[in-house]
């Protein structure tokens, strides 16, 4: 530990991101340094998400390290994500499925229940306030999660290559009890997310292009192909802070920080990836604000490249939005090396080269990349 000097860190939110800042600091500080202070500040009139969510496999490490919470002590809701099924992606197969180690689970949550358990856990101050200024908080640091920005879009790029931009929300309960993964559902408009809740309902996210698919003609194929009422509707953009570090105090995080729409739920994860670059920063002391900035940045554009790539092979469906997909690209040298060496490779050989540490993109090891390339390219029996 770097730290020899009190710090005192407040985060401003109590959504996903706040809570796991808070969490992540809260817990990782005392058991490692008592000289850190950790309080979070939100305002009671900002509602949770009403949906249900997903992980990768980073999250639950932290909430079994932290709180102890398993499949059968379940105060957030929890239900297994043993990895995910493509349906109707691609030219070859009608379903394939990107599997986690047998060995380890991710985990579907209600948002409510998750932020609900971690502001009980006793690693932190809580306090309901709201806040219109970082002048009115006396800390060393300060975590902004709340939330997507309301303006100052010049202080944000714009990421591109992803091509939805719209997302009706609902639940139902129609959950099947067997299926303990993500369904993600390719649509003539784009595709739908199906997550598996633990009151036996599902939670539905229909993604599509609003300037391709008109938002009436969404909502009438969403409620045709799933048989289920649409509730909520909205549009957002894909972005990243260009200086998500302000004046060495203020650090974004959450929608604030970046937003990426939920194809291989790759938010949680992110939040975390930030969490512990900072970590380096202040805690540590093993890197500089810049130094951290330009890592999140080029993990954030890997992560942006990882999901364009799951639309540039198209899917069962000959539309509009698919023809759309079909012009997408990729420039990133480093991307190009991982699948070349993902395609040459066994399984096996990059289940071991997963091992030794050595091959990361973004989220994602080597083997990931081959699943995915594999069943976009080959049929079932493994023939081209």
């Amino acid at each position: 530990m770097a730290v020899n000097k009190n710090i005192k860190i407040t985060v401003i939110g109590r959504g996903n991101a706040g809570c796991l800042t808070a969490l992540h600091f809260g817990y990782y500080t005392r058991r490692n340094n008592q000289n850190v202070s950790v309080e979070l500040l939100y305002d009671p009139r900002i509602p949770p998400e009403k949906v249900g969510q997903g992980t990768l496999l980073e999250p639950p490490q932290l909430l079994w390290d932290a709180l102890g919470i398993d499949w059968y002590n379940n105060p957030i809701d929890a239900t297994p994500k043993l990895g995910i099924v493509y349906e109707n992606w691609g030219k070859k197969r009608d379903k394939v499925f990107h599997p986690f180690p047998l060995d380890r689970t991710a985990l579907h949550y209600t948002p409510s229940k998750l932020q609900e358990t971690i502001l009980k856990s006793g690693y932190f101050s809580v306090q309901e306030k709201h806040i219109d200024t970082y002048e009115q908080i006396d800390s060393d640091y300060i975590f902004d999660c709340r939330g997507k920005p309301s303006g100052n879009w010049e202080n944000y790029e714009e990421l591109e290559g992803i091509p939805v931009n719209a997302v009706i929300l609902t639940q139902d309960s129609k959950r099947d009890p067997y299926a303990n993964w993500t369904r993600a559902v390719a649509t003539p408009d784009g595709w739908c997310f199906v997550i598996p809740n633990t009151s036996n309902t599902n939670s539905y996210g229909y993604l599509y292009n609003h300037q391709i698919t008109s938002d009436n003609a969404a909502k009438e194929n969403f409620e045709k192909l799933f048989e289920v009422e649409a509730a909520d509707q909205l549009k957002f953009k894909h972005y990243v802070a260009k200086n998500p570090i302000i004046d060495d105090r203020v650090i974004l995080n959450g929608n604030r920080l970046f937003f990426l729409e939920p194809l291989e739920a790759t938010a949680i994860a992110s939040y975390l990836t930030w969490i512990r670059m900072v970590w380096d920063w202040i805690i540590a002391g093993r890197n500089t604000s810049t130094e951290v900035t330009r890592d999140f940045h080029t993990y954030i554009h890997q992560v942006k490249n990882f999901i364009t790539w799951h639309y540039m092979y198209g899917s069962k469906y000959d539309t509009p939005f698919w023809e759309a997909t079909g012009k997408l690209k990729i420039e990133d040298p480093l991307f190009d090396k991982t699948l070349l060496l993902a395609k040459r490779l066994s399984m096996a050989d990059l289940f071991a080269l997963s091992a030794s540490g050595q091959n990361d993109y973004g989220l994602w090891q080597h083997w990931s990349f081959k699943y995915w390339h594999d069943g976009m390219t080959k049929e079932e029996n493994g023939s081209k």
